[in-house]
């Protein structure tokens, strides 16, 4: 029963519902933690709720944390195998610290691509919308991560249905414009209360910008692709 050691770098979240990842401090490498009851055919089983995750919980995005995990069933399709961890209920879980942003971006260099094109081992395809996707059932990472300037992001809302609000991300390397989703929790917090200039203050403001970058799972209406969207942005 393996113990890891983890910082806490992606907090995403859906409705109620959130997905965390981390760095893994012991072999490098990122980790995402699914809860105790995580398995395959029930999709709602791997998130966490707002009781483990998100400000203020174990789960919270600077937090170093400790505990127990199992690999994943056989079950678990790739990518996102590659990562998944079944915490193990118990009581060695403890939080160990906090890290600042600039200290996470720090340990976790190694970690870091040198594009978005290099990202997701060079599996990432991108459509002519900007939009960009891995295959499901891909044995690569589902976890990555970039370092931008702030010129090169910009924000926009999208309202897909009367009420919604969405915010995605445009980001140009070498000319080339990517469309991402922001899940992330802090940056979803920041547009919900000062919308898109919210957040185009604080690249505005920053010297460049970690870009924590994930992949969603299939769904019924994609179900051979898995999406790249933006799991958080630290703002340095």
């Amino acid at each position: 029963m393996p113990t890891y050691e983890l910082i806490i770098t992606d907090v995403t979240r859906y409705g109620d519902l959130f997905c965390v990842a981390g760095w893994d401090l012991n072999n490098g490498g990122m980790i995402r933690p699914e809860p105790p009851t995580a398995n395959a055919v029930a999709e709602a089983s791997r998130f966490w709720t707002d009781q483990h995750a998100g400000p203020g919980k174990f789960f919270a995005v600077g937090n170093r944390v400790r505990f127990d995990a199992a690999t994943p069933p056989a079950n678990f399709p790739f990518p996102h195998a590659t990562e998944d961890r079944v915490v193990i209920a118990g009581n060695n879980s403890a939080v160990l610290g906090q890290m600042t942003a600039a200290q996470i971006a720090h340990a976790v260099a190694a970690g870091v691509s040198a594009s978005i094109d290099q990202a997701f081992g060079g599996h990432l395809h991108r459509a002519y919308s900007g939009k960009a996707h891995v295959v499901a059932g891909m044995q690569t990472g589902s976890l990555d991560a970039i370092l931008i300037q702030p010129g090169s992001i910009s924000f926009y809302e999208d309202n897909p249905s009367p009420g919604k609000r969405r915010l995605r991300a445009l980001i140009d390397q070498a000319g080339v414009e990517y469309d991402f989703s922001v899940p992330a929790d802090a940056a979803k917090s920041r547009f919900l209360a000062g919308g898109v200039a919210a957040l185009e203050a604080d690249a505005a403001a920053s010297q460049s910008i970690h870009v924590r970058l994930g992949l969603c799972r299939p769904f019924a209406a994609m179900p051979n692709s898995c999406y790249a969207q933006v799991n958080g942005m630290y703002f340095l």
